[in-house]
């Protein structure tokens, strides 16, 4: 599981052809998550999928930045 308020200071690193990605329904609930955006966020499918994608927030970024005008 992610460590949701830990930060490390250790930024992680990305394969030159990694990619990052995720897929939400339209009420921002992860319905699929690649293994490289697994691995970076720390999290298994189970735990991800039917969650807010918030839930990989850095603890720094504000909540606002996930809301549509």
């Amino acid at each position: 599981m992610a460590p949701h308020y830990s930060l490390t200071g250790v930024e992680p690193l990305l394969a030159p052809d990694g990619i990052i990605v995720s897929k939400t329904d339209t009420a921002d609930r992860i319905t699929n998550a690649h293994p490289v955006f697994m691995e970076i966020a720390g999290y298994t499918e189970v735990e991800l999928l039917s969650k807010a994608h918030n839930i990989v927030r850095h603890p720094h970024l504000p909540r606002c930045v996930f809301k549509f005008p």
